[in-house]
């Protein structure tokens, strides 16, 4: 661990807190989604949980059997869906613990709650326990989900912050799919307690390093310069840039920071005027906060990720085993098109990924449903459908996978940043739960327009987040929070922002810009962090 300490520091430090903190943290998240859901087929799985046995069952006795699994029915106490519900209180959770401890202790804390989760799940004998496993480890799941991206936000420099933390993004896709490929390697000897137990456990591969690893890494400066403790926070600010802590550009970085926090000093903000459109504009950053992860959600890209092998069997008539073999293979796709994300994002933006990504995803399901439309009249049809399904694992990581979570972090003040964040990933585990409980309703009722509406929901978010969603590429967490604070109404923030940017590209001692109102603006030009 000294090694550790001595070697991890300025350029090198982020991919020491890829590997040890963002990684461990994401492959928890995308493997916990849907390892359950892959065993609740397996014989001695359904043997040892007779209740959640759809499988040998039919009629009113499966439709029942399946409310109890959580398939096909809105119900909170379900074995499968009850893990989201828990994920979303964890993230809320988060915002005391993670403002109070700081992001170490609070990492290990959520950390060593997925963990005793997960070994109740792996160890369950009878349904009342793997439920409880199922809530314990949603509770540490939702709040590792909250407080990464936001200690990764405050140490890391503007210019790469977007693919530090985006890469989250790809690290999602790999757990979701070495869960689709565990299962499918299991399932060949689902005859076995082992399978199933193994599969449940597997997660703790992930989660117990998480318990450790936070102590490796430099405090959030920011977090230090909060709580007053500037001692600390000058020698985690030389450990990120690889300078002394009485250089000069450690002392910048801390005195943009006091001077940033003392202009919300000026205006207290208890919890009730989070939801008002003060100077400070908190409505209107929980309201962009919300929109992005709802965006996330309701596009239709987890009825994909938790019904892929559904759709190739039934939407696109695959036999089971290919369906199975199809569904693996998409979604280990989505890790490939991850990384296009990843390079993108500090070049080109948030803004335009996050509009093609929607746009794209639109296009795609408009095209699955024509495709889908005509399956009984033309096997062609399903080919094309594959295709599509693969080209909207491109375009759906482009700016919803991972830039959710970014967004959420940098767009709030120091004091409102871990709120904003666990609003974010709450709405985020919300709207999961909501789409992996109508998903099925939907197809049994309406089948192949369930795609049709996906594919509205994600054409109508792209001119949305061109009018009201800010550019923060390239800024430092203080210069966006001075986009939102020094317009006079909300809906100036995203013009502001980008004469901020142009300002920046040229930047001078003082700027006067004059806004929409007719008033003149100084812009002070901030060191980065």
């Amino acid at each position: 661990m000294s090694w550790l300490k001595k070697h991890a520091r300025g350029d090198s430090l982020p991919i020491y807190q890829i590997c040890l903190m963002v990684l461990p943290s994401f492959m928890l998240y995308g493997y916990n989604q849907s390892n359950l859901g892959g065993v609740t087929g397996f014989q001695d799985f359904t043997r040892q949980f007779p209740r959640l046995d759809t499988v040998h069952y039919e009629g009113p006795e499966k439709a029942h059997r399946a409310t109890i699994q959580g398939k096909f029915r809105p119900r909170l106490a379900t074995a499968v869906a009850i893990y989201t519900i828990g994920c979303l209180i964890g993230a809320l959770g988060a915002i005391p613990v993670a403002d109070r401890l700081g992001r170490q202790r609070s990492l290990a804390i959520f950390a060593s709650i997925a963990s005793i989760g997960l070994i109740l799940q792996a160890s369950s004998f009878s349904l009342g326990q793997l439920i409880v496993g199922r809530i314990v480890s949603g509770l540490g799941v939702g709040g590792v989900n909250t407080v990464v991206p936001v200690w990764q936000s405050e140490c890391s420099a503007p210019k790469s912050r977007g693919k530090n933390v985006i890469i989250l993004g790809t690290f999602i896709a790999s757990g979701i799919a070495l869960a689709a490929w565990i299962n499918y390697g299991l399932s060949y000897y689902q005859q076995s307690q082992l399978c199933w137990r193994l599969a449940l456990g597997m997660p703790l591969v992930f989660s117990i390093p998480l318990i450790m690893t936070p102590f490796c890494l430099p405090e959030s400066p920011r977090w230090l310069v909060m709580k007053g403790k500037l001692d600390q926070a000058r020698s985690s600010f030389s450990v990120l840039q690889g300078t002394e802590p009485e250089s000069q550009s450690v002392q910048e970085s801390i005195e943009q920071i006091q001077t940033s926090m003392s202009d919300h000093s000026k205006e207290k903000t208890p919890i009730k005027d989070l939801f008002r459109n003060n100077s400070q504009k908190n409505m209107y950053r929980i309201s962009l906060a919300f929109i992005i992860n709802l965006a996330a959600q309701m596009t239709g890209a987890n009825a994909i990720t938790y019904y892929a092998t559904t759709i190739f069997r039934e939407s696109l008539d695959f036999t089971p085993h290919r369906a199975s073999l199809l569904a693996a293979c998409v979604l280990t796709w989505k890790i490939f098109a991850a990384f296009g994300a990843f390079i993108a994002v500090d070049r080109i933006g948030r803004k335009p990924l996050l509009m093609a990504s929607a746009c794209g995803m639109s296009v795609c399901m408009v095209a699955l449903a024509a495709c889908v439309s005509q399956i009984s009249v033309s096997k062609a049809a399903g080919g094309v459908a594959v295709f599509f399904l693969f080209l909207f694992m491109c375009f759906f990581p482009l700016g919803f996978l991972g830039a959710n979570f970014l967004y959420s972090a940098e767009i709030g003040t120091q004091e409102l940043r871990v709120y904003l964040s666990a609003i974010g990933v709450a709405t985020h585990w919300l709207f999961n739960f909501v789409v992996a409980e109508i998903t099925p309703i939907c197809f049994a009722k309406i089948g192949y327009q369930t795609y049709i509406i996906y594919g509205v929901i994600g054409a109508a978010f792209a001119p949305v987040i061109w009018l009201f969603f800010p550019e923060t590429n390239g800024l430092t967490l203080e210069e966006i929070d001075q986009v939102f604070q020094q317009p006079k109404h909300w809906w100036n923030v995203t013009s502001y922002a980008k004469h901020f940017a142009a300002t920046e590209q040229t930047p001078p001692e003082g700027y006067d810009m004059k806004n929409s109102q007719g008033e003149r603006k100084e812009v002070v030009e901030t060191a980065a962090a």
